[in-house]
């Protein structure tokens, strides 16, 4: 950002480990502190919302379970950019990154379905002002249900350094300067 002249954006991350949209997890979940964490912050100027795999990887296996969680992380997210376009703030989406392999316990046929259901409505939905491909950045060419080797961290769920570095490398920055100056009115 700094080499692109971007140099009055801070980044506030308020995820955690475990972290959920819809329910469980180690904290609360995102629907009962999105206002608190960011739209009643001061001098928020954007929101990325960069959720929903540990809520898929939680529900059950099977395709219609897992598509009922992406229903249901549609809705919320529905909701969080409804409030945060009242306030005049844009949102940014970011996909759902793989997940699959041997040992990881998210992996299953139906649960990458789910994520490329709510991949799909991230992408093209328009819910969001813009949209940042994560899952495209880290997939593996060959099997978009796992992250590319050079980016796994080991778990099948986590990227490494090289990894969060290609999502740094190929993020779209020009998202920022497309909304600086807020949501275009309508």
């Amino acid at each position: 950002m700094q080499k692109n002249g971007l140099t009055n954006i801070g980044v506030n991350n308020q995820a955690a480990g475990g972290n959920t949209v819809l329910s469980g997890g180690l904290g609360p979940t995102l629907l009962t502190r999105y206002k608190r964490d960011s739209l009643q912050q001061q001098g928020v100027k954007y929101i990325m919302i960069f959720e929903g795999v540990n809520d898929i990887g939680n529900g059950g296996t099977d395709a219609g379970s897992a598509n009922g969680v992406a229903d249901r992380l549609q809705t919320a997210f529905k909701q969080i950019v409804t409030d945060a376009h009242a306030a005049g703030i844009p949102v940014f989406g970011a996909t759902v990154t793989s997940f699959g392999g041997s040992g990881q316990s998210y992996s299953s046929p139906g649960r990458d379905g789910g994520r490329k259901k709510l991949n799909e409505w991230i992408k093209t939905s328009g819910t969001f002002d813009a949209v940042v491909d994560f899952a495209t950045f880290l997939a593996d060419p060959s099997d978009a249900s796992k992250l590319a080797s050079k980016y796994d961290g080991g778990d099948h769920l986590h990227p490494n350094v090289a990894g969060y570095q290609a999502l740094a490398d190929q993020f779209p920055l020009d998202i920022f300067t497309k909304f600086a100056n807020g949501r275009p009115k309508k």
